[in-house]
């Protein structure tokens, strides 16, 4: 578990810190929440071994990586604060935010002086303490450690989850959620660490050379990578749902496209907006969803135009039975591509199938767009049939 919170954490928040830095600065919101995963990013970053030889070597203190890393939990706590409160759809109050960083400032100050002056320096490394939970410094700094997260916890997974009630049922929502998650389970961990703490006390255990071995607890572990990995997944649920929505239109545009250019060269007043080719479609950037429900419109007025203009009904007497949804879309398809060659043949439309009617409804634009990319493969597939003479 160790070796994994050491490298993957880390990885994990500086994959998100690179990712939202082009919109860090773009809204208060996006500014602290940029700031979150950046100290975030920071404070983990001293766990691996390599990290932390190179930052003792750099200061001259052995222990330095303690400092960072609570210090880098603070901000991340702080900002963790000024992100729900920027996205809670209050106003913005200045005494608030000065009360916050007020908070954070003396915490950060009152760390930094503990480090100094009150922690034992006799061990190197970011585990250090860990063999000192009985000493009072030790006890004093992770106090202040503790009372912050639970503070910046409890405080930010009450206003996380009131929020997600602003908010629409969907992705959106699901990343609030997440965030209260995390919010809460950061609020969990401090309390845990300060009963761990408390029940640890002085029970080193010493090595085979005599140096103390700092206790392994899989749950403090645990828990602060659950928070990340929620906080990772609060902030991406939205975005990941945009993009899927994107390739899921890109996809239905490439699959109508041959149908969609036949029939609108067959009946090129139904065209809505600038004709595209394939190709220039699927490198188009942005919200393509709009284009595909054209695309339907379009492929769906020309062919209420050819089944107008078709001769008349192979049997107009009885409505035959459509069967299955397959089969139906088979009939609408390969009737389509029939139209079609007649039409660029100035010839007389084929009569329609008995399965299909003149008009069409009851259908919601998704469903229409999922019975045409059914069509649009039996299109597809005859037209890739030689023509009968």
């Amino acid at each position: 578990m160790r070796p994994l919170f050491e490298w993957l954490m880390p990885v994990l928040t500086w994959s998100v810190v690179l990712w939202r830095a082009p919109s860090a600065f773009a809204s208060r919101a996006n500014r602290a929440l940029w700031a979150v995963f950046l100290s975030a990013a920071v404070a983990l970053s001293t766990r691996p071994p390599v990290i932390e030889s190179a930052l003792e070597k750099v200061t001259g203190i052995d222990d330095v990586t303690i400092l960072i890393k609570h210090l880098g939990a603070v901000l991340m706590a702080s900002f963790v604060i000024d992100y729900v409160h920027a996205i809670h759809n209050r106003p913005f109050q200045a005494r608030a935010a000065r009360l916050r960083l007020l908070f954070s400032g003396t915490a950060s100050a009152t760390l930094t002086l503990l480090f100094v002056f009150c922690l034992p320096h006799d061990l190197p490394g970011s585990y250090g303490i860990d063999t000192r939970f009985g000493d009072p410094g030790v006890q004093a700094y992770l106090a202040v450690v503790y009372l912050v997260f639970a503070v910046a916890g409890s405080q930010a997974a009450v206003l996380f989850w009131t929020h997600r009630r602003n908010v629409p049922a969907g992705p959106l929502r699901a990343g609030i959620v997440c965030l209260a998650a995390a919010a809460g389970n950061g609020f969990l961990y401090a309390l845990y660490r300060i009963y761990f703490v408390v029940q640890e006390g002085d029970s080193t255990t010493f090595d085979a050379a005599g140096h103390p071995v700092p206790p392994i607890d899989p749950v403090s572990e645990l828990l602060p990578a659950v928070s990340i990995v929620l906080l990772v997944l609060g902030v991406a649920v939205p975005p990941t749902h945009t993009l899927v929505r994107y390739v899921r239109d890109q996809y239905a545009l490439w699959r109508l496209h041959r149908l969609w250019s036949d029939l609108v060269t067959a009946v090129p007043h139904v065209v809505l907006g600038t004709p595209t080719s394939r190709r220039r479609d699927l490198f188009t950037p942005g919200d393509r969803s709009l284009d595909v429900a054209h695309r339907a419109f379009a492929i769906r007025d020309a062919a209420l135009v050819l089944r107008d203009d078709s001769q008349a009904r192979t049997d107009a007497a009885v409505m035959a039975e459509p069967g299955t949804e397959e089969e139906a879309a088979r009939a609408e398809g390969e009737w389509l591509r029939a139209a079609v060659r007649r039409r660029e043949r100035n010839l007389p439309l084929p009569p329609l199938p008995a399965t299909l009617d003149r008009t069409t409804g009851g259908r919601t634009p998704r469903e229409e767009i999922a019975w045409l990319l059914k069509v649009a493969a039996f299109y597809a597939k005859a037209a890739d049939e030689p023509a009968a003479v």
